[in-house]
């Protein structure tokens, strides 16, 4: 093996060079994971390798802690364990320089790394410029994240930014190598914005991390993509940057690894809009309302000002609040006519470049364009001060030097560096303040909180000097920030709270429209989003983007059902960029309280926190300042609650789940030990966090316990829902006796229902069956409305319960047939807790036989239309068969919290009936995400569950799991796993199940195909096939006929 930095050979395994220490790695073409020698595929993606070349960083790239700037690295470290293990929003960028082997090959490689490495600090120092964080080079290009390890709430941003800058850059040092050394430069840059997990980062600056999805992967094909001088981006990218950025729309791509093609655009220019509000004057603007107050306030300041009463306004509020949108409308408004507006705002990446707002202002102020030459820039300034009055001309020197724009004989530029700063601000202060005699000035800076120290500087002298003049200084700023203006007499501080409810409902009828099927997401997003603006936007934005909402602004409608709403990225950027800036101990000690909930009792927080009184009321002061957190309740003990869920939730979402199960586990330990005479009191809350601690012993025991607060069942339907199923039995045949003497109708159709239902629950399908088709004989026509005292029409409860009975025996037709006929008559009345009912049904019919397309939409409608309706009594229920769909589809990411939520909702309202299959299906979850340690322990939870309520039925698939889990391929226990699916296998036989004893022997097929038991294999295989075929199950008969394929 060849050395391809210092051309030394050495042996074929070798790991590092012998001759220069470098380590040898084997770089992915599709995601640039570095990979040992001799890979054939990749260790993140999977990806063939092929002839992939060996790799080594240049040597005075080999460390990150060697390029990264000092301030960054600072920043990194100091918070380096409060950055570790978590997931964060970001932007990739890869870079190469294209075509740089054929381009070097005959040359010298120290002549080479000449010239390439001028390149590669090129690319650096524009993902640096940034606040980038370059976690890869290699031989001949570089892999940065933006938003990781810290985050940024304009990672798309920067990254654009940052890919223009350095391809203006490479240019440059392009026309110069073309001339000195005749080989032509090209970069290529892609970018694609997902999330990461960073794993560790390490004393070096190393950062290990996982890519979520295709984060990595899409970022490097953009890069493999792009021609030669160019950027191309995803609209993963272009979402989180537009307004900012130009772009050439290139039309959907095919991506290799990627069954659909993508939108594709290549990147052109910056943008006119320079902050968010800018970006989304440009989309348009929404209607303004609920300030008038404000808007008073500031005329009033406006009146004063003109007077000759300089004065300060400042907005403090939260991001997203509006307070740019209350500057913008008001100094466009009649009542700034005839005064001088100048405008400009500090960005989150800026407080490393000095004065970098205040050059803003001075370029509008002077009209001095990009474009403008170093000469038409001396005009311009020199024109305009000597034309304000001449005798200003002293201070032409110091903004010339602001502006780069200083002759290189100037006096000034010998001028004592210590001296410089004061003179420069002298210089910007005597400018306005002369202006502002000539025409009243407004003067807006926004953003303070990303202030630089210079610019931070000029503002403190120019309050000083504010008294007597005709200026009003603006500048708004989020609650973190500090200043020393707040005993001047002319300083106002207004409040910038979210929008009440009504102007909330304002901003929504401007944004989607008055359609009278809005108004549960209206209320939702309300509430969601707690009044704030910008959130408000970003969530109906990212809906119309997901095509949850389609038609046009003002008039938009619901297409798909909606289940949920997830916090936009825009937004999720937002929150998370704050809370990284806080100290890392304040941190994860809101990390902690999210965990804990809404509500933190401080006795709790500080037992999981495990920190002195004092300090963490310190920490906690401050959380409260930065209006994270707010007390509640002083006595009887202190408790803390968040000020917006979506804070809770950014941070809960942040912790990878091994640390959010631990704290759990933390949390449950942590209340036994405060309240071991009240644990009674607390069930509900040590079940909560036992069950998503995963300490399953002491969920089920917790559960149990607060089961046990339940009222007395009186009626079958009582003892249905606490899982006596026997005793519902017995309690509906007797209400049946008591119908007929009485020759109550309504009493023996309500009768018939609950035992059926019952029987269903028990396994006896057959007897259910019968029970309930007598219902669906006597309920048609008139009384198909009729509810008879239930919360349903009985007729569409019947129907429902019998779609379920004939899914178990595999009757699917009759199901749909009976199906159909239910909804059709929860249509009729329009009965929104019928509707939900009916498509639950069919949904989980389509589920167990398999046909995932009809099955998703059908649960997707019930859950919308519970949550639009809050309908809670039927959530437990559709929520754990999606989650199960989801799961079925692959879709883990969103099955696993559907039904965790499934679970634990049926333990709040003490509903045991088919408790025993959504613990289950949990447990299904589990297994096909990888986790087959708590699988096993769901999987023996339901088990248990299913023989103490006798669910038969549910004990069978019980076990079929234990069997799947058992065939673990790692290890396979082949005597428990056989054991398990025959028992599951005669169970399912006894009770007609055939669905599932299609199931068993497909298990059990696949079971004996790694043995020597061909024969049995076959045998087993193809009965399930045959079953399969004869039901129409046709996902599961694809996996047959192909594992008997493979048999042979």
């Amino acid at each position: 093996m060849r050395c391809p930095q210092c051309q030394e050979e050495n042996p074929p395994q070798a790991k590092f060079c012998n001759a220069c220490g470098a380590r040898f790695q084997v770089l992915c073409p599709a995601c640039a994971h570095a990979n040992a020698p001799g890979s054939r595929f990749c260790n993140e993606c999977g990806g063939a390798l092929g002839e992939a070349a060996v790799s080594v960083p240049p040597a005075k790239f080999a460390s990150p802690r060697s390029y990264v700037p000092a301030h960054l690295a600072e920043r990194i470290l100091t918070s380096r364990s409060a950055l570790e293990g978590e997931r964060k929003q970001v932007t990739v960028l890869f870079a190469d320089l294209k075509g740089s082997m054929e381009l070097l090959a005959d040359r010298d490689p120290e002549e080479a790394r000449k010239l390439l490495d001028p390149v590669l600090e090129r690319m650096m120092e524009a993902v640096h410029r940034y606040e980038g964080t370059v976690n890869q080079v290699m031989g001949d290009g570089i892999m940065a994240l933006f938003g990781a390890p810290l985050a940024h709430e304009d990672h798309a941003v920067r990254a654009c930014y940052a890919a223009l800058w350095m391809q203006d850059q490479v240019k440059r040092y392009a026309e110069e190598a073309q001339r000195t050394a005749g080989v032509p430069i090209h970069v290529r840059v892609g970018l694609n914005s997902g999330e990461v997990v960073v794993r560790s980062i390490g004393s070096d600056l190393h950062m290990d991390y996982t890519a979520v999805g295709q984060t990595t992967h899409l970022a490097a094909r953009m890069e493999q993509m792009a021609m030669p001088g160019s950027v191309l981006l995803t609209a993963d990218t272009l979402m989180l940057a537009e307004g900012h950025v130009l772009v050439k729309g290139l039309g959907p791509v095919p991506v290799k690894g990627l069954e659909a093609p993508i939108e594709v655009y290549e990147l052109t220019g910056a943008g006119p809009a320079r902050s968010r509000l800018q970006a989304a004057a440009a989309r348009g603007l929404t209607r303004f309302v609920g300030r008038q107050g404000e808007l008073e306030a500031l005329r009033g300041a406006l009146e004063r000002a003109g007077a000759g009463q300089g004065q300060v306004v400042a907005l403090v509020g939260e991001p997203g609040v509006g307070k740019s949108r209350l500057f913008w409308e008001f100094t466009r408004s009649h009542r700034t006519q005839g005064w001088l507006s100048l405008e400009s705002s500090s960005v989150s990446y800026g407080k490393a470049t000095a004065h970098l707002p205040l050059i803003d202002l001075l370029k509008t102020y002077l009209q001095i364009e990009d474009r403008d030459t170093t000469q038409r820039v001396r005009e311009k300034v020199t024109g305009k001060v000597l034309t304000l009055d001449e005798r200003l001309k002293e201070i032409i020197p110091p903004l010339l030097w602001l502006l780069e724009a200083l002759p290189k004989d100037d006096p000034f530029r010998s001028l004592d560096p210590r001296q410089r700063p004061g003179r420069i601000l002298e210089a910007v202060k005597a400018l306005f303040l002369r202006e502002s005699q000539r025409q009243p000035l407004i003067l807006v800076f926004e953003d303070l909180h990303w202030i630089d120290s210079e610019t931070q500087a000029l503002l403190d002298m120019l309050v000083g000097g504010l008294p007597t003049a005709r200026l009003l200084l603006l500048v708004n700023y989020r609650p973190e920030y500090r200043h020393g203006w707040g005993g001047k007499t002319y300083y106002t501080q207004l409040r910038v709270d979210p929008l009440p409810p009504e102007s909330c409902e304002e901003v929504l009828q401007a944004l989607v429209g008055d359609d009278s099927g809005l108004a549960p997401l209206k209320h939702l997003l309300t509430e969601r989003t707690e009044g704030n603006p910008f959130f408000l936007e970003e969530s109906v934005r990212s809906l119309v983007e997901a095509r949850v909402l389609v038609g046009e602004r003002g008039a938009y409608r619901l297409a798909t059902p909606l289940h949920a709403i997830q916090v936009p990225a825009t937004v999720q950027a937002v929150v998370a960029s704050r809370i990284d800036r806080l100290a890392p101990e304040e941190k994860a000690l809101l990390q902690t309280a999210a965990v804990i909930g809404k509500d933190v009792p401080l006795p709790l927080l500080q037992a999981v926190a495990d920190q002195p009184e004092d300090t963490l009321r310190g920490r906690l002061a401050h959380l409260q300042a930065a209006e994270f957190l707010y007390e509640t309740s002083l006595f009887p003990i202190a408790e803390y609650t968040f000020k917006h869920a979506l804070t809770l939730e950014v941070a809960y979402g942040s912790l990878l789940q091994e640390r959010r199960r631990a704290l759990h586990a933390r949390i449950v330990e942590a209340i036994e030990r405060l309240y071991p005479d009240r644990l009674a009191e607390h069930a509900d809350r040590l079940a909560h966090h036992a069950f998503r601690g995963e300490v399953w012993d002491k969920a089920v025991a917790y559960l149990d316990q607060s089961g046990a607060t339940a009222s007395p069942p009186t009626t079958a339907s009582s003892f249905w829902w606490i899982g006596e199923h026997d005793r519902a039995v017995e309690t509906g045949k007797l209400e049946l006796t008591i119908a007929a003497d009485f020759r109550n109708f309504g009493g023996k159709v309500v009768a018939n229902f609950r035992v059926g239902q019952a029987h269903h629950a028990l396994g006896d399908y057959g007897q259910a069956v019968d029970f309930l088709g007598r219902n669906v004989e006597e309920l048609d026509g008139d009384l198909a409305g009729e509810h008879f005292g239930l919360i349903a029409p009985v007729s569409v409860l019947s129907r429902t319960w019998l779609v379920l009975c004939l899914s178990e025996s595999g009757e699917f037709a009759k199901g749909i047939a009976r199906g159909e006929e239910a909804a059709r008559f929860a249509e009729a009345i329009d009965h929104p807790y019928s509707l939900m009912l009916t498509h639950f049904g069919l949904g989980s019919l389509h589920l167990l036989k398999g046909d995932l397309p009809g099955a998703i939409p059908a649960l997707e409608r019930a859950l919308a239309l519970g949550r639009a309706e809050s309908i809670q009594l039927l959530f437990p229920f559709v929520a754990s068969s999606l989650g199960a769909a989801y799961a079925l589809a692959g879709r883990l990411a969103e099955a696993i919290p559907l039904l965790e939520q499934g679970v634990e909702q049926a333990a709040s309202m003490k509903l045991m009936a088919l408790h025993s299959q959504r613990v289950a299906w949990l447990g299904e979850a589990h297994l096909l995400a990888g986790r087959r340690d708590s699988a096993r322990q769901l999987a023996e939870w339901a088990l248990n569950l299913s023989r103490q309520v006798k669910e038969r039925g549910n004990q069978a698939w019980a076990l079929r799991l234990l069997g799947e889990i058992h065939l673990d391929p790692d290890a396979p226990d082949f005597e428990r796993a056989e054991a398990s699916y025959r028992e599951a296998l005669a169970l399912a036989d006894e009770l007609g199940m055939r669905p599932l004893v299609a199931r068993c022997h497909f298990g059990l097929g696949a079971l004996y195909s790694g043995t020597a038991r061909g024969d049995q294999a076959r045998a087993e295989l193809g009965q399930a096939a045959e079953l399969f075929r004869s039901m129409g199950m046709t996902l599961f008969l694809s996996r047959a006929e192909a594992a008997l394929r493979q048999l042979g």
